[in-house]
Protein backbone atom coordinates (compact mmCIF):
# COMPACT_ATOMS: atom_id res chain seq x y z
CA UNK A 1 0.00 0.00 0.00
CA UNK A 2 2.66 2.51 0.52
CA UNK A 3 3.94 2.15 -2.94
CA UNK A 4 1.37 4.71 -4.16
CA UNK A 5 3.37 7.57 -2.67
CA UNK A 6 6.27 5.71 -4.11
CA UNK A 7 5.26 5.33 -7.78
CA UNK A 8 7.11 7.48 -9.95
CA UNK A 9 4.06 8.35 -11.63
CA UNK A 10 3.69 11.12 -8.92
CA UNK A 11 6.84 12.94 -10.37
CA UNK A 12 6.07 12.15 -13.42
CA UNK A 13 4.07 15.47 -14.59
CA UNK A 14 7.04 17.87 -12.46
CA UNK A 15 9.23 16.09 -14.85
CA UNK A 16 7.13 16.00 -18.18
CA UNK A 17 6.48 19.87 -17.27
CA UNK A 18 10.34 20.61 -17.70
CA UNK A 19 11.01 18.15 -20.90
CA UNK A 20 8.54 20.10 -22.48
CA UNK A 21 8.97 23.34 -21.58
CA UNK A 22 12.98 23.15 -21.49
CA UNK A 23 14.43 20.27 -22.99
CA UNK A 24 11.82 20.40 -26.26
CA UNK A 25 12.50 23.79 -26.63
CA UNK A 26 16.32 23.72 -26.95
CA UNK A 27 15.88 20.62 -29.30
CA UNK A 28 14.12 23.17 -31.45
CA UNK A 29 16.73 25.79 -30.67
CA UNK A 30 19.22 23.17 -31.70
CA UNK A 31 17.66 22.68 -35.12
CA UNK A 32 16.81 26.44 -35.48
CA UNK A 33 20.87 27.03 -35.56
CA UNK A 34 21.31 24.57 -38.04
CA UNK A 35 18.53 26.39 -40.28
CA UNK A 36 19.69 29.71 -42.40
CA UNK A 37 17.23 32.82 -41.80
CA UNK A 38 16.13 34.71 -45.49
CA UNK A 39 13.99 37.67 -45.27
CA UNK A 40 13.39 37.15 -41.70
CA UNK A 41 11.77 34.02 -42.11
CA UNK A 42 13.51 31.10 -41.09
CA UNK A 43 14.40 28.36 -43.57
CA UNK A 44 14.10 24.63 -42.97
CA UNK A 45 17.50 23.82 -44.70
CA UNK A 46 20.27 22.08 -43.51
CA UNK A 47 23.75 24.42 -43.23
CA UNK A 48 26.29 25.19 -41.03
CA UNK A 49 26.40 28.77 -42.50
CA UNK A 50 25.09 29.86 -38.89
CA UNK A 51 28.25 28.93 -36.96
CA UNK A 52 30.48 29.63 -39.64
CA UNK A 53 29.93 33.06 -39.31
CA UNK A 54 30.56 33.20 -36.09
CA UNK A 55 33.82 32.06 -36.55
CA UNK A 56 34.51 34.15 -40.09
CA UNK A 57 33.57 37.51 -38.24
CA UNK A 58 35.05 38.74 -35.71
CA UNK A 59 33.12 40.55 -33.99
CA UNK A 60 30.88 37.12 -32.59
CA UNK A 61 33.73 35.53 -31.24
CA UNK A 62 35.82 38.86 -29.62
CA UNK A 63 32.96 39.93 -28.19
CA UNK A 64 32.16 36.28 -26.04
CA UNK A 65 35.94 35.85 -25.34
CA UNK A 66 35.64 39.98 -23.88
CA UNK A 67 32.44 38.97 -22.33
CA UNK A 68 34.08 35.88 -20.39
CA UNK A 69 36.74 37.65 -19.49
CA UNK A 70 34.68 40.69 -18.04
CA UNK A 71 32.24 37.94 -16.64
CA UNK A 72 35.38 36.08 -14.91
CA UNK A 73 36.94 39.57 -13.91
CA UNK A 74 33.48 40.58 -12.04
CA UNK A 75 32.80 37.09 -10.88
CA UNK A 76 36.73 37.16 -9.16
CA UNK A 77 36.31 40.49 -7.91
CA UNK A 78 33.03 39.37 -5.66
CA UNK A 79 34.24 36.43 -4.33
CA UNK A 80 37.01 37.73 -3.38
CA UNK A 81 35.53 40.61 -1.64
CA UNK A 82 32.42 38.23 0.15
CA UNK A 83 35.21 36.40 1.25
CA UNK A 84 36.21 37.96 4.91
CA UNK A 85 32.04 38.45 5.23
CA UNK A 86 30.79 35.16 5.14
CA UNK A 87 34.28 33.45 6.84
CA UNK A 88 33.19 36.14 9.62
CA UNK A 89 29.75 34.90 9.57
CA UNK A 90 30.33 31.25 9.52
CA UNK A 91 33.21 31.18 12.16
CA UNK A 92 33.02 34.43 14.23
CA UNK A 93 29.41 34.73 15.13
CA UNK A 94 27.63 32.48 17.55
CA UNK A 95 25.20 29.87 15.86
CA UNK A 96 21.76 31.22 17.45
CA UNK A 97 22.61 34.34 15.67
CA UNK A 98 23.43 33.35 12.14
CA UNK A 99 20.51 32.81 10.76
CA UNK A 100 19.51 36.90 11.24
CA UNK A 101 23.52 37.95 9.54
CA UNK A 102 22.56 35.31 6.88
CA UNK A 103 19.09 37.01 5.63
CA UNK A 104 20.65 40.33 6.40
CA UNK A 105 23.00 39.02 3.87
CA UNK A 106 21.23 36.99 1.12
CA UNK A 107 17.55 38.92 0.88
CA UNK A 108 18.03 41.36 -1.63
CA UNK A 109 19.21 38.92 -3.52
CA UNK A 110 15.94 37.60 -4.16
CA UNK A 111 14.25 41.04 -5.22
CA UNK A 112 13.68 42.81 -8.13
CA UNK A 113 17.30 42.74 -9.51
CA UNK A 114 15.91 45.29 -12.30
CA UNK A 115 15.04 47.92 -8.97
CA UNK A 116 18.69 47.04 -7.74
CA UNK A 117 19.85 47.99 -11.27
CA UNK A 118 17.92 51.29 -11.05
CA UNK A 119 19.27 52.24 -7.89
CA UNK A 120 22.92 52.20 -9.21
CA UNK A 121 21.75 54.07 -11.91
CA UNK A 122 21.28 57.38 -9.47
CA UNK A 123 24.35 56.40 -7.56
CA UNK A 124 26.86 55.90 -10.40
CA UNK A 125 27.79 58.42 -13.55
CA UNK A 126 29.19 62.31 -14.00
CA UNK A 127 25.84 63.50 -12.16
CA UNK A 128 25.35 60.15 -9.61
CA UNK A 129 25.51 60.65 -6.11
CA UNK A 130 28.70 59.36 -5.61
CA UNK A 131 30.52 61.40 -7.82
CA UNK A 132 28.67 64.05 -6.66
CA UNK A 133 29.07 63.66 -3.16
CA UNK A 134 32.57 63.31 -3.35
CA UNK A 135 33.11 66.29 -5.34
CA UNK A 136 31.09 68.59 -2.74
CA UNK A 137 32.92 67.28 0.29
CA UNK A 138 36.21 68.10 -1.57
CA UNK A 139 37.49 64.98 -1.74
CA UNK A 140 37.66 65.09 -6.06
CA UNK A 141 37.48 67.64 -8.67
CA UNK A 142 35.85 66.28 -11.22
CA UNK A 143 33.90 62.88 -11.92
CA UNK A 144 35.92 59.35 -11.13
CA UNK A 145 35.81 56.87 -14.30
CA UNK A 146 35.13 54.65 -11.55
CA UNK A 147 32.10 55.56 -10.34
CA UNK A 148 30.96 56.17 -14.04
CA UNK A 149 28.19 54.48 -16.22
CA UNK A 150 30.75 52.06 -17.78
CA UNK A 151 32.89 49.23 -17.58
CA UNK A 152 33.66 49.92 -14.34
CA UNK A 153 29.90 50.71 -13.32
CA UNK A 154 28.66 47.59 -14.82
CA UNK A 155 31.44 45.40 -12.32
CA UNK A 156 30.16 47.51 -9.79
CA UNK A 157 26.78 46.48 -10.31
CA UNK A 158 27.39 43.02 -10.50
CA UNK A 159 29.44 42.61 -7.52
CA UNK A 160 26.04 44.24 -5.62
CA UNK A 161 23.73 42.36 -7.66
CA UNK A 162 25.79 38.81 -7.04
CA UNK A 163 27.32 39.69 -3.71
CA UNK A 164 24.48 37.23 -1.89
CA UNK A 165 24.87 34.12 -3.92
CA UNK A 166 28.33 34.17 -3.56
CA UNK A 167 28.23 34.69 0.08
CA UNK A 168 25.53 31.74 0.49
CA UNK A 169 27.67 29.20 -1.60
CA UNK A 170 31.14 30.16 0.41
CA UNK A 171 28.95 30.19 3.75
CA UNK A 172 27.32 27.06 3.41
CA UNK A 173 30.98 25.55 2.91
CA UNK A 174 32.67 27.51 5.98
CA UNK A 175 30.11 27.19 8.41
CA UNK A 176 30.75 22.91 7.96
CA UNK A 177 34.70 23.27 8.99
CA UNK A 178 35.45 22.70 12.67
CA UNK A 179 37.13 25.45 14.31
CA UNK A 180 39.31 23.00 16.28
CA UNK A 181 41.12 22.46 13.31
CA UNK A 182 42.72 25.90 12.88
CA UNK A 183 43.40 25.86 17.01
CA UNK A 184 45.38 22.52 15.95
CA UNK A 185 47.31 24.15 13.32
CA UNK A 186 48.22 27.39 15.50
CA UNK A 187 49.49 25.00 18.03
CA UNK A 188 51.84 23.20 15.63
CA UNK A 189 53.30 26.88 14.61
CA UNK A 190 51.39 27.79 11.60
CA UNK A 191 50.71 31.28 11.18
CA UNK A 192 47.39 33.13 10.93
CA UNK A 193 47.98 33.43 6.98
CA UNK A 194 49.29 30.10 6.77
CA UNK A 195 45.91 28.84 8.59
CA UNK A 196 44.67 30.48 6.00
CA UNK A 197 45.82 29.37 3.18
CA UNK A 198 46.53 25.35 3.94
CA UNK A 199 43.57 25.06 6.30
CA UNK A 200 40.53 27.93 5.18
CA UNK A 201 40.61 28.04 1.71
CA UNK A 202 40.52 24.38 0.85
CA UNK A 203 37.63 23.69 3.09
CA UNK A 204 35.96 26.98 1.34
CA UNK A 205 36.81 26.15 -2.08
CA UNK A 206 34.00 24.18 -3.13
CA UNK A 207 32.13 27.40 -2.37
CA UNK A 208 34.30 29.52 -3.38
CA UNK A 209 34.40 28.00 -7.34
CA UNK A 210 30.81 27.56 -6.91
CA UNK A 211 30.20 31.83 -6.21
CA UNK A 212 32.69 32.39 -9.32
CA UNK A 213 31.55 29.61 -11.55
CA UNK A 214 27.43 30.56 -11.07
CA UNK A 215 28.23 34.41 -10.94
CA UNK A 216 29.64 34.39 -14.28
CA UNK A 217 26.72 32.09 -15.67
CA UNK A 218 24.59 35.03 -14.41
CA UNK A 219 26.45 37.84 -15.89
CA UNK A 220 27.00 36.03 -19.12
CA UNK A 221 22.80 35.47 -19.61
CA UNK A 222 22.05 39.15 -18.76
CA UNK A 223 21.73 41.71 -21.24
CA UNK A 224 19.93 43.97 -19.27
CA UNK A 225 22.22 45.19 -16.67
CA UNK A 226 25.24 46.10 -19.53
CA UNK A 227 22.59 47.85 -21.64
CA UNK A 228 21.00 50.20 -18.48
CA UNK A 229 24.40 50.73 -16.81
CA UNK A 230 26.93 50.94 -19.57
CA UNK A 231 25.00 52.09 -22.69
CA UNK A 232 26.54 51.34 -25.90
CA UNK A 233 29.89 51.18 -23.71
CA UNK A 234 28.14 47.76 -22.05
CA UNK A 235 27.75 45.47 -25.18
CA UNK A 236 28.32 42.20 -24.18
CA UNK A 237 27.57 38.71 -25.94
CA UNK A 238 24.17 38.39 -24.48
CA UNK A 239 23.35 41.64 -25.75
CA UNK A 240 24.05 40.41 -29.64
CA UNK A 241 22.17 37.26 -28.93
CA UNK A 242 18.93 39.17 -27.60
CA UNK A 243 19.80 41.20 -30.69
CA UNK A 244 18.87 38.42 -33.18
CA UNK A 245 15.83 37.83 -31.86
CA UNK A 246 14.66 41.76 -31.87
CA UNK A 247 14.98 44.45 -34.44
CA UNK A 248 18.18 42.43 -36.33
CA UNK A 249 15.62 39.14 -36.90
CA UNK A 250 18.10 36.80 -37.41
CA UNK A 251 16.70 33.59 -35.72
CA UNK A 252 19.18 30.92 -36.99
CA UNK A 253 22.18 32.69 -36.11
CA UNK A 254 20.40 33.78 -32.56
CA UNK A 255 20.18 30.04 -32.21
CA UNK A 256 23.20 29.19 -33.21
CA UNK A 257 25.13 32.01 -30.74
CA UNK A 258 22.37 30.84 -27.77
CA UNK A 259 23.44 27.07 -28.34
CA UNK A 260 27.57 28.16 -28.23
CA UNK A 261 27.17 30.12 -24.83
CA UNK A 262 24.78 27.36 -23.42
CA UNK A 263 27.77 25.35 -24.06
CA UNK A 264 30.18 27.71 -22.40
CA UNK A 265 27.82 27.16 -19.13
CA UNK A 266 28.12 23.54 -19.39
CA UNK A 267 31.70 23.65 -19.90
CA UNK A 268 32.03 25.96 -16.85
CA UNK A 269 29.91 23.68 -14.89
CA UNK A 270 32.01 20.80 -15.83
CA UNK A 271 34.90 22.93 -14.86
CA UNK A 272 33.51 23.56 -11.74
CA UNK A 273 33.25 19.79 -11.02
CA UNK A 274 36.13 19.02 -12.02
CA UNK A 275 38.11 21.51 -9.98
CA UNK A 276 35.82 20.32 -6.87
CA UNK A 277 36.46 17.04 -7.36
CA UNK A 278 32.85 16.56 -7.64
CA UNK A 279 30.41 16.27 -5.17
CA UNK A 280 33.56 16.81 -2.32
CA UNK A 281 33.15 16.71 1.18
CA UNK A 282 34.23 19.89 3.02
CA UNK A 283 33.83 18.57 6.76
CA UNK A 284 31.01 17.28 8.70
CA UNK A 285 28.84 19.37 9.40
CA UNK A 286 28.55 20.70 13.83
CA UNK A 287 28.06 23.96 15.24
CA UNK A 288 30.79 23.55 17.64
CA UNK A 289 31.69 27.23 18.01
CA UNK A 290 34.85 28.89 19.64
CA UNK A 291 34.28 32.80 20.91
CA UNK A 292 36.93 34.89 19.31
CA UNK A 293 36.88 38.39 19.15
CA UNK A 294 37.63 39.95 15.45
CA UNK A 295 36.80 43.58 15.08
CA UNK A 296 38.25 43.93 12.01
CA UNK A 297 35.95 41.27 10.52
CA UNK A 298 33.30 42.81 11.96
CA UNK A 299 33.60 46.58 11.32
CA UNK A 300 33.92 45.34 7.16
CA UNK A 301 30.75 42.85 7.53
CA UNK A 302 28.74 45.99 8.92
CA UNK A 303 30.06 47.95 5.86
CA UNK A 304 29.57 45.33 3.37
CA UNK A 305 26.02 45.74 4.96
CA UNK A 306 25.81 49.41 4.45
CA UNK A 307 26.66 48.95 1.33
CA UNK A 308 24.26 46.52 0.17
CA UNK A 309 21.64 48.46 1.34
CA UNK A 310 22.22 52.30 1.06
CA UNK A 311 20.93 52.37 -2.47
CA UNK A 312 18.05 50.83 -0.84
CA UNK A 313 17.18 53.08 1.49
CA UNK A 314 18.11 55.70 -0.86
CA UNK A 315 15.47 54.69 -3.24
CA UNK A 316 12.89 54.74 0.27
CA UNK A 317 14.29 58.47 0.65
CA UNK A 318 13.13 59.78 -2.82
CA UNK A 319 9.91 57.95 -2.63
CA UNK A 320 8.74 60.53 -0.05
CA UNK A 321 10.69 63.28 -1.44
CA UNK A 322 8.54 65.99 -2.71
CA UNK A 323 11.55 67.29 -5.25
CA UNK A 324 10.18 66.49 -8.72
CA UNK A 325 13.46 65.38 -9.42
CA UNK A 326 15.13 62.12 -8.22
CA UNK A 327 17.99 62.93 -5.79
CA UNK A 328 18.69 65.73 -3.83
CA UNK A 329 17.87 67.51 -1.60
CA UNK A 330 15.31 66.77 0.17
CA UNK A 331 12.14 69.17 -0.26
CA UNK A 332 10.13 67.49 2.02
CA UNK A 333 8.04 64.59 3.16
CA UNK A 334 5.05 63.59 0.32
CA UNK A 335 3.39 60.71 -0.76
CA UNK A 336 2.18 61.91 -3.85
CA UNK A 337 4.13 60.17 -6.09
CA UNK A 338 2.67 56.69 -4.58
CA UNK A 339 -1.15 58.43 -5.69
CA UNK A 340 0.68 59.34 -9.21
CA UNK A 341 0.86 55.47 -9.27
CA UNK A 342 -2.10 54.37 -8.98
CA UNK A 343 -3.71 57.16 -11.12
CA UNK A 344 -1.88 54.97 -13.95
CA UNK A 345 -3.96 52.29 -15.93
CA UNK A 346 -0.73 51.53 -17.47
CA UNK A 347 0.97 50.67 -14.06
CA UNK A 348 -2.35 48.83 -12.49
CA UNK A 349 -2.71 46.89 -15.50
CA UNK A 350 0.63 45.77 -15.15
CA UNK A 351 0.28 44.85 -11.74
CA UNK A 352 -2.83 42.86 -12.42
CA UNK A 353 -1.12 40.85 -15.19
CA UNK A 354 1.83 40.45 -12.70
CA UNK A 355 -0.36 39.16 -9.74
CA UNK A 356 -2.29 36.87 -12.12
CA UNK A 357 0.82 35.50 -13.87
CA UNK A 358 2.41 34.93 -10.43
CA UNK A 359 -0.83 32.92 -8.51
CA UNK A 360 -1.26 31.41 -11.71
CA UNK A 361 2.48 30.09 -11.79
CA UNK A 362 3.18 29.13 -8.28
CA UNK A 363 0.35 27.25 -8.10
CA UNK A 364 0.85 24.89 -10.84
CA UNK A 365 4.63 24.54 -8.95
CA UNK A 366 3.23 24.11 -5.50
CA UNK A 367 0.79 21.13 -7.17
CA UNK A 368 3.32 19.57 -9.24
CA UNK A 369 6.68 20.49 -7.04
CA UNK A 370 5.18 19.45 -3.51
CA UNK A 371 3.81 16.10 -5.06
CA UNK A 372 7.11 15.22 -7.02
CA UNK A 373 9.38 15.54 -3.78
CA UNK A 374 7.17 13.46 -1.69
CA UNK A 375 7.74 10.78 -3.99
CA UNK A 376 11.69 11.67 -4.86
CA UNK A 377 12.01 11.78 -0.83
CA UNK A 378 10.84 7.99 -0.07
CA UNK A 379 12.37 6.91 -4.10
CA UNK A 380 16.49 6.69 -3.60
CA UNK A 381 17.57 4.85 -7.05
CA UNK A 382 18.47 5.78 -10.19
CA UNK A 383 14.81 7.08 -11.19
CA UNK A 384 15.13 10.00 -7.91
CA UNK A 385 18.67 10.82 -9.88
CA UNK A 386 17.19 10.99 -13.24
CA UNK A 387 14.08 13.35 -11.86
CA UNK A 388 16.33 15.83 -9.53
CA UNK A 389 18.51 16.32 -12.57
CA UNK A 390 15.74 17.23 -14.98
CA UNK A 391 13.99 19.03 -12.99
CA UNK A 392 17.09 21.01 -11.43
CA UNK A 393 18.20 21.98 -15.02
CA UNK A 394 16.24 24.80 -15.21
CA UNK A 395 18.09 26.50 -11.96
CA UNK A 396 21.46 25.96 -13.72
CA UNK A 397 20.48 27.85 -17.39
CA UNK A 398 20.59 31.54 -17.92
CA UNK A 399 16.53 32.75 -18.03
CA UNK A 400 17.42 34.42 -21.36
CA UNK A 401 18.27 31.21 -22.71
CA UNK A 402 15.26 30.04 -21.30
CA UNK A 403 13.22 32.77 -23.00
CA UNK A 404 14.92 31.80 -26.18
CA UNK A 405 14.44 28.33 -26.13
CA UNK A 406 10.27 28.55 -24.92
CA UNK A 407 10.05 31.28 -27.77
CA UNK A 408 11.77 29.55 -30.33
CA UNK A 409 9.34 26.44 -29.72
CA UNK A 410 6.25 28.58 -29.54
CA UNK A 411 7.18 29.57 -33.18
CA UNK A 412 7.54 26.32 -34.45
CA UNK A 413 3.99 25.30 -33.79
CA UNK A 414 2.86 28.61 -34.88
CA UNK A 415 1.76 29.25 -31.29
CA UNK A 416 0.94 32.88 -30.60
CA UNK A 417 2.80 34.36 -27.46
CA UNK A 418 0.57 36.26 -24.52
CA UNK A 419 -0.41 36.15 -20.69
CA UNK A 420 -0.30 32.34 -20.78
CA UNK A 421 3.03 32.09 -22.35
CA UNK A 422 4.64 34.40 -19.23
CA UNK A 423 2.89 31.75 -16.56
CA UNK A 424 4.17 28.91 -18.78
CA UNK A 425 8.08 30.32 -18.79
CA UNK A 426 7.11 31.49 -14.52
CA UNK A 427 6.46 27.51 -14.23
CA UNK A 428 9.35 26.31 -15.70
CA UNK A 429 11.35 28.89 -13.17
CA UNK A 430 9.54 27.90 -10.18
CA UNK A 431 8.89 24.21 -9.95
CA UNK A 432 12.27 23.35 -9.13
CA UNK A 433 12.53 25.57 -6.40
CA UNK A 434 9.15 24.66 -5.05
CA UNK A 435 10.41 20.61 -5.56
CA UNK A 436 13.83 21.74 -3.24
CA UNK A 437 12.54 23.54 -0.97
CA UNK A 438 9.99 20.63 0.08
CA UNK A 439 12.39 17.69 -1.13
CA UNK A 440 14.62 19.54 1.78
CA UNK A 441 11.65 19.84 4.38
CA UNK A 442 10.44 16.16 3.59
CA UNK A 443 14.61 15.16 3.69
CA UNK A 444 14.88 13.36 6.89
CA UNK A 445 11.51 12.98 8.11
CA UNK A 446 10.32 9.25 9.41
CA UNK A 447 8.46 7.93 6.38
CA UNK A 448 6.54 5.15 8.62
CA UNK A 449 3.71 7.89 9.38
CA UNK A 450 2.60 7.16 6.14
CA UNK A 451 2.92 3.87 6.68
CA UNK A 452 0.89 3.30 10.07
CA UNK A 453 -1.87 5.55 8.36
CA UNK A 454 -2.53 3.08 5.63
CA UNK A 455 -2.15 0.12 8.04
CA UNK A 456 -4.99 2.13 9.96
CA UNK A 457 -7.09 2.11 6.60
CA UNK A 458 -6.14 5.55 4.65
CA UNK A 459 -5.54 5.59 1.13
CA UNK A 460 -2.41 6.65 -0.27
CA UNK A 461 -4.13 9.93 -1.56
CA UNK A 462 -5.74 10.47 2.12
CA UNK A 463 -2.23 9.53 3.70
CA UNK A 464 -0.78 12.07 1.07
CA UNK A 465 -3.14 14.77 2.07
CA UNK A 466 -3.35 14.21 5.78
CA UNK A 467 0.33 13.30 6.47
CA UNK A 468 2.67 13.93 3.95
CA UNK A 469 1.07 17.78 3.27
CA UNK A 470 0.91 18.61 6.75
CA UNK A 471 4.89 17.41 7.50
CA UNK A 472 5.53 19.80 4.17
CA UNK A 473 3.92 22.43 5.17
CA UNK A 474 6.55 24.94 6.50
CA UNK A 475 8.32 24.50 2.90
CA UNK A 476 5.24 24.33 0.51
CA UNK A 477 4.67 28.05 2.24
CA UNK A 478 8.38 28.94 2.64
CA UNK A 479 8.37 28.13 -0.97
CA UNK A 480 5.00 29.62 -1.89
CA UNK A 481 6.11 33.18 -0.79
CA UNK A 482 9.66 32.87 -2.48
CA UNK A 483 8.34 31.61 -6.03
CA UNK A 484 5.71 34.54 -5.59
CA UNK A 485 8.20 37.28 -4.64
CA UNK A 486 10.69 35.80 -7.72
CA UNK A 487 7.85 35.49 -10.42
CA UNK A 488 6.19 39.28 -9.03
CA UNK A 489 9.60 40.60 -9.89
CA UNK A 490 11.22 38.36 -12.92
CA UNK A 491 11.92 40.66 -16.22
CA UNK A 492 14.72 38.92 -18.64
CA UNK A 493 12.54 36.08 -19.67
CA UNK A 494 9.29 37.60 -19.23
CA UNK A 495 10.61 40.20 -21.13
CA UNK A 496 11.58 37.40 -24.39
CA UNK A 497 8.30 35.26 -24.18
CA UNK A 498 5.94 38.13 -23.54
CA UNK A 499 3.48 39.38 -26.71
CA UNK A 500 1.95 42.65 -26.11
CA UNK A 501 0.80 42.10 -22.50
CA UNK A 502 2.61 44.05 -19.91
CA UNK A 503 4.11 43.20 -16.18
CA UNK A 504 5.27 45.11 -13.15
CA UNK A 505 9.16 44.34 -14.27
CA UNK A 506 8.07 44.98 -17.94
CA UNK A 507 6.40 48.75 -16.91
CA UNK A 508 9.41 49.52 -15.15
CA UNK A 509 11.72 48.90 -17.52
CA UNK A 510 9.30 50.77 -20.11
CA UNK A 511 9.66 53.90 -17.97
CA UNK A 512 13.66 53.66 -16.98
CA UNK A 513 14.50 53.45 -20.44
CA UNK A 514 12.29 56.66 -21.54
CA UNK A 515 11.07 58.68 -18.32
CA UNK A 516 12.32 58.29 -14.68
CA UNK A 517 9.92 60.23 -12.38
CA UNK A 518 9.81 59.95 -8.51
CA UNK A 519 6.88 57.75 -9.74
CA UNK A 520 9.04 54.64 -11.14
CA UNK A 521 10.94 55.07 -7.73
CA UNK A 522 7.48 54.64 -5.75
CA UNK A 523 6.44 51.70 -7.48
CA UNK A 524 10.37 50.37 -6.93
CA UNK A 525 9.55 50.89 -3.30
CA UNK A 526 6.29 49.00 -3.23
CA UNK A 527 7.52 46.30 -4.84
CA UNK A 528 10.42 45.76 -2.64
CA UNK A 529 8.44 46.06 0.24
CA UNK A 530 6.43 43.22 -0.54
CA UNK A 531 9.33 41.34 -1.91
CA UNK A 532 11.36 41.64 1.85
CA UNK A 533 7.88 40.59 3.64
CA UNK A 534 6.98 37.33 1.92
CA UNK A 535 10.83 36.59 1.95
CA UNK A 536 11.40 37.42 5.32
CA UNK A 537 8.12 35.13 6.42
CA UNK A 538 8.87 32.56 4.39
CA UNK A 539 12.06 32.01 5.96
CA UNK A 540 11.25 32.45 9.09
CA UNK A 541 7.87 29.54 8.54
CA UNK A 542 10.65 27.45 7.40
CA UNK A 543 12.30 28.12 10.62
CA UNK A 544 9.52 27.45 13.05
CA UNK A 545 8.81 24.41 11.26
CA UNK A 546 12.41 22.68 11.37
CA UNK A 547 12.96 23.85 15.39
CA UNK A 548 9.20 22.41 15.77
CA UNK A 549 10.57 18.83 14.08
CA UNK A 550 13.37 19.07 16.77
CA UNK A 551 11.09 19.45 19.95
CA UNK A 552 8.49 17.21 19.19
CA UNK A 553 8.92 13.22 17.34
CA UNK A 554 5.30 12.97 17.57
CA UNK A 555 4.55 15.16 14.18
CA UNK A 556 2.67 17.31 13.00
CA UNK A 557 -1.02 14.99 12.54
CA UNK A 558 -2.91 12.41 14.34
CA UNK A 559 -2.89 9.42 13.25
CA UNK A 560 -6.75 8.83 13.91
CA UNK A 561 -7.74 11.70 11.63
CA UNK A 562 -5.58 9.91 9.00
CA UNK A 563 -7.60 6.82 9.46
Amino acid sequence: MRRGLESPLLSLPAVAVIVIGVFLPMAVLAVYSLWPTVDQQIVPQWTLSNYARFFAAAVYWRVLLLSLLFAGLASAVTVCVTFPFAYFVATKVPPHQRLIWVLFAVLQFFTSYLIRVFAWMNLLGDTGLINQGLMQIGLIDQPLWIFGLNKAGIVITFVYLLFPLAFLTTFIALERSNPTVLEAAADLGARPWQGLLHVTLPIARTGILGGFVFGAIIILGDYVTPQLIGGTDGYLYSNIIQLQFGSSVQWGLGSALALILMTVVFGLLLLLRWATGGAAQVGTFSRAFTPARAPFLRAYSLLFLGFLYAPIVLLFIFAFNANPSIGFPFLGFTTQWFVAVFQDPLMIESMKNSLIVATTAVGISLVLGTVAAVQLARSPGRWRQISMAIVSLPIFLPPMLLGLAIIIGLNALGVERGLWTIVAGHTVLSLPIVTLLVLIRLEGLDPNFELAAMDLGATPTKAFLLVSVPQALPGIVAAALITFALSIDEFILTALVTGSDSTLPLYIFGQLRFSVTPAIVAVAVMLLTVSFILLVVGAFVSNIGQRKDKSSAAGPFSLDHAA
